[in-house]
């Protein structure tokens, strides 16, 4: 959330450990799920049914402006990993004794989906999320770190299921927050190098060049390989929600996604597995590279298997398998 808007006392469901059945008339308050924007939040209802043990409730939309329909028949897999984050800080905070105005850092995120339990219908798609919290860190009683693994459920199916281990860092710099531009030119801030040349919106699966996080390499070479510098735009409304430092974990979630379907292009793949490791902190004032590798498949349904790593003076601070299954 915006760090110079007042945080309101926080809140629980209406109907939080009541038993009953989770609702999906409203959203959970954007301060719950580290957003700024109401648009963006994917929580609708939360309860604590044993100590460790919580259920969920998440509506994705059918037309979300970023992450859009996948060949206009499955719900964009990225919504499962923003729902296991979002899910993840909620239950941190309302449970768990966290402070709303830490730094939210992904540490690890991986996940699977059901092809078929995420295809489009008439109306948006409502999923349960069984979770648990399996490990709690905490450093002079404060909790640091929490680590939650989560089933996906869409009308009693099972359509996923991923786990995410969150860092708590903080408070943040609330000064630095308030004072930055919050409508950033690019090219002219000299915190952020220019942005590249973007690679064709198509070929990463993208219709706007500026939903683009890949950018075409300087040299010849990099151009025959599988590399790229990553794009970072600081005023993009979803993937930089709010101010930070870092660069956000779904942006470079979303630059492996890319990674994989521009190595499959042209056909349109669908991403149905990721397992991240989230190493170091990626500055957004500094190049960052990202480079990709193919590995054999081990399953005949698969199109791609990819190993993609993102790489910041001359460290590995990212690095993803990403398994994509050819859209038919």
């Amino acid at each position: 959330m915006s760090l110079t808007d007042p945080r309101p006392p926080l809140s629980r469901s209406p109907d939080a450990d009541s038993g009953g059945d989770l609702r999906f008339i409203r959203t959970a308050p954007r301060h719950l799920v580290d957003r700024s924007a109401v648009a963006e939040v994917l929580i609708t209802d939360w309860r604590r049914v044993s100590s460790d043990a919580f259920r969920l409730a998440a509506q994705w939309p059918r037309g979300h402006h970023f992450y859009a329909p996948v060949a206009g028949a499955w719900y964009d897999p990225l919504l499962a990993a923003e729902s296991l984050r979002q899910a993840a800080v909620l239950v941190g905070q309302a449970y768990y004794d966290v402070p709303a105005d830490r730094h939210f850092r992904v540490a690890e995120l991986e996940f699977e989906i059901v092809p078929s339990a995420l295809l489009l219908g008439l109306r948006p798609a409502e999923l349960h999320l069984e979770s648990a919290i399996t490990e709690v860190r905490r450093r002079t009683g404060a909790p640091t770190a929490l680590t939650m693994e989560t089933d996906l459920l869409r009308d009693g199916e099972f359509a996923g299921a991923g786990r995410l281990t969150l860092h708590m860092a903080g408070p943040r710099d609330h000064e630095q927050a308030a004072s930055a531009d919050p409508h950033p030119v690019l090219g002219t801030d000299p915190g952020h190098p220019p942005l590249s040349e973007p690679v064709p919106p198509a070929i990463v699966g993208r219709l706007d060049e500026r939903d683009v996080v890949l950018g075409l390499p300087g040299s010849a070479a990099g151009r025959r390989d599988l590399a790229w510098s990553l794009r970072v735009d600081p005023g993009h409304p979803v993937l930089f929600d709010h101010a930070t430092g870092d660069v956000p974990g779904m942006v470079l979630l979303e630059a492996a996604r890319q990674a994989a379907q521009a190595a499959c292009a042209p056909y349109r793949v669908l991403t149905v597995e990721i397992r991240s490791a989230f190493h170091l902190p990626l500055a957004q004032s500094a190049p960052c590279h990202i480079s990709a590798a193919r590995l054999p498949t081990q399953d005949a349904g698969e199109e791609a298997v990819l190993r993609v790593a993102a790489w910041q003076f001359g460290r590995i601070a990212f690095d993803s398998l990403v398994v994509a299954a050819l859209c038919d």
